[in-house]
């Protein structure tokens, strides 16, 4: 019964928890990227604490791509905070109407912002499966072998600029603040550990609006054709709407591999990631493995 409990209950607590310390610190006043930084680093180490307490899959829990994940991290943490200044500073000069609805409660702003910044990364991941050079950007993310929670960052760089930058540029063309973006910006990051974790939860009715770890292990599938599906960052919605959900729960345990299929000696060092996709020689050599299968 306790299980149970626990299991249905995480998503929600950690989710609303998290949120209602960010928020309560922007509104509070606090440097916007200490309570960002502080909290995404504490639920963080909370949920790998957990997976390590109620594993999904007991063989996850172990991989020599922790650091290499770690270097993602920190990487495309950085560049988001980058950006966004960029960004802003380039918003500056664009004459269009501050529409952005300022005089809502800070909640709802957040809320209205993550919607919009969700439903561009939803686009571009779409595309990203189905435009051969973005594939080979978005390929990074996939070639993970486990799923656990960090690596829900692990993207080339310039494919984390192409698939963030879109919902952030609009939200500051049409005048969201800087403490409702840096916000949201850490909710979708504190989802995305939820996303992509080993921790074997349920969702309940909630997977039927956000994109949690039932659905999105569903994504990560080994065979390119079975991971056409659930697209969402934050929001399943999108993929309602645009018939890209996937879901079957009896089937939950057989899964399958995760990874690339296509390419098993895909690179495994950040450098050659890096490279991967300008650089035929490497993509070559991540196929040449199918030959040694």
């Amino acid at each position: 019964m306790l299980k149970k409990v626990f299991q249905y209950g995480i998503y929600p607590a950690v989710m609303l928890s998290a949120s209602a310390i960010l928020i309560y610190g922007m509104q509070q006043g606090y440097n916007y990227y200490v309570v960002s930084l502080s909290t995404i680093a504490i639920f963080g180490a909370f949920i790998f604490f957990l997976e390590r307490q109620m594993p999904y899959n007991k063989s996850w829990l172990q991989g020599d791509d922790w650091n290499l994940d770690f270097l993602y991290y920190i990487i495309n943490y950085f560049i988001k905070i980058i950006a966004q200044f960029q960004f802003l500073w380039l918003s500056e000069w664009f004459a269009f109407p501050k529409v952005f609805p300022t005089t809502l409660p800070f909640w709802l702003q957040v809320i209205l912002a993550l919607t919009i910044i969700d439903f561009f990364i939803y686009a571009i991941h779409l595309f990203s499966h189905k435009n051969m050079f973005l594939w080979r950007l978005h390929a990074i993310h996939h070639s993970a072998e486990r799923l656990y929670f960090l690596n829900g960052e692990k993207r080339h760089a310039l494919h984390q600029i192409l698939e963030g930058a879109p919902g952030i540029i609009v939200c500051l063309i049409i005048g969201t603040p800087q403490s409702v973006l840096v916000t949201a910006l850490a909710i979708l990051a504190i989802n995305m550990f939820m996303q992509h974790t080993n921790l074997d939860y349920k969702a309940g009715f909630l997977k039927k609006i956000f994109s949690v770890a039932e659905l999105h292990r569903w994504h990560h599938r080994a065979d390119f054709k079975d991971a056409q599906v659930n697209y969402g960052a934050w929001l399943i919605i999108w993929d309602y709407l645009f018939g890209t959900v996937y879901d079957k729960p009896e089937m939950a345990r057989n899964l399958g591999e995760i990874g690339i299929k296509e390419e098993p000696a895909f690179p495994k060092t950040y450098a050659k990631q890096f490279l991967y996709p300008f650089n035929s020689k490497i993509r070559k050599e991540a196929v040449a493995g199918l030959k040694n299968q």
